[in-house]
């Protein structure tokens, strides 16, 4: 419950702020340009956040692999609510001109630091709590499932808001109340998280660290970098298209749709809505499935299930601004991340020993996802010069031949301990 609802508030605000850029945020936050541009704009700031990432996974991966995984994820939950809530208080360009801007780079690159210590912090809760388990697979989705009600919430909402609001409202208050509405999720997920305990795991590492033989070191991310530095390449390569997908089917989406396939913007928020709560049941159903035969075949069927549907049938049935179609391209495309998704926090946790496993996750994953942060962007300037979709679908098949290499070369871990 601990790693799940805080989850669901980190990628609430997350992929709120990701919706809105490609909707209104440029628009409001940067100086008026033509549409076009906007969404750039939008989504430039966007993949500030995802580059934080990164900074934000070195960061609280060391400290989480030197004092703890808890207290990390206290400070993430608080540094991800507080700057979400000041953003939807926060003037724009038309009242305070470039400062506007400037606070809204500056907003999103905390929440880039504090989603990037997140995740690996709120999966290891679980898998280390749950070490002997061969059940890992399924209990750890579960900090993987928090994205997605996130998402779930954020699409939700906001389809609510454009559904109800004239425009003008919209653009004057209905897009702050998203980033509002998250101060009472923070209260809530801090309050869980503070009754919970350490892991066993880094309990036994903390016991070990008088003497000779200590496991906890004072730079872990250069031991991982000395002996663990294929597990980490693998750690990146393998989320990527997980990621790339997910960015495809619910960001790159929102600004195609209502520019190019003459979907309005309430149809596709819904859309996603109904998408993403299939996409909860299957990420738990193929965890619980990679138990049973094994995290590898599992995700290999996913990243390619991926490529072919974004290569031969997502953008088909998009053409036609036929909404059941719409349902069904996002829906499709999630079914086939849903198999990459739903196994990956295990995967990822298995590939690292236990004194830097934090820091093993959190940065691979966040690499991962620093690159997938310019999908919307490459993505819709790709779109905007050659008028095709064929581009975008050969630029991810190739992302997806990347994280196949990455799950051919590994072991398949889902029947072994977790290691020391």
């Amino acid at each position: 419950m601990s790693s799940t609802i805080g989850a669901v508030l980190e990628w609430f605000d997350f992929f709120a702020f990701a919706s809105l850029s490609g909707l209104i945020l440029g628009k409001l936050f940067f100086s008026p340009t033509d549409p076009a541009a906007e969404i750039l704009l939008g989504f430039s700031t966007l993949a500030v956040g995802y580059f934080a990432r990164p900074i934000g996974g070195i960061i609280f991966g060391h400290f989480g692999d030197r004092l703890g995984r808890k207290p990390m994820l206290m400070i993430t939950i608080w540094l991800m609510g507080v700057s979400t809530v000041l953003l939807g208080l926060f003037p724009t360009y038309s009242v305070i001109g470039i400062g506007a801007t400037v606070t809204l780079v500056l907003l999103r690159v905390i929440q880039g630091l504090a989603v990037g210590g997140e995740y690996g912090g709120a999966a290891l809760l679980i898998i280390e709590h749950a070490a002997k388990s061969n059940r890992r697979g399924l209990y750890s989705a579960w900090a993987n499932v928090g994205a997605s009600m996130g998402f779930l919430l954020a699409s939700a909402l906001l389809a609510l808001l454009t559904a109800t609001t004239t425009q003008e409202q919209f653009e004057t208050w209905g897009w702050r109340v998203p980033f509002l509405v998250s101060a009472v999720l923070l209260l809530v997920g801090s309050y869980i998280r503070k009754q919970i305990q350490d892991t066993p795991e880094f309990k036994k590492l903390k016991s070990q660290e008088e003497g000779s033989h200590s496991k906890v070191h004072k730079v872990p991310l250069l031991t991982l970098l000395k002996t663990q530095w294929r597990a980490l390449i693998t750690a990146v390569a393998v989320p990527l298209a997980t990621l790339v997908f997910y960015q495809i089917g619910l960001v790159f989406i929102t600004p195609y749709a209502t520019r190019y396939a003459g979907y309005g913007a309430t149809a596709v928020l819904t859309a996603i809505t109904i998408a993403q709560l299939f996409y909860i049941a299957l990420s738990i159903s193929f965890a619980y499935l990679s138990d049973r035969i094994g995290r590898r075949p599992v995700m290999a069927f996913g990243a390619v299930g991926c490529a072919l549907w974004v290569s031969f049938v997502y953008f088909n049935l998009l053409k036609d601004g036929n909404f059941p179609q719409l349902v069904l391209a996002v829906t499709g495309l999630l079914f086939f991340v849903a198999a990459t998704w739903g196994p990956q926090a295990a995967f990822l946790a298995e590939l690292f020993s236990a004194d830097v496993r934090y820091s093993g996750i959190s940065v691979g994953y966040q690499l991962a996802g620093a690159l997938s942060g310019l999908t919307p962007l490459v993505a819709f300037a790709a779109l905007s010069g050659s008028g095709s979709w064929f581009a975008i679908a050969l630029g991810t098949a190739a992302v997806s031949v990347v994280a196949g290499i990455g799950i051919a070369t590994t072991k398949e871990t889902a029947f072994e301990r977790l290691r020391n």
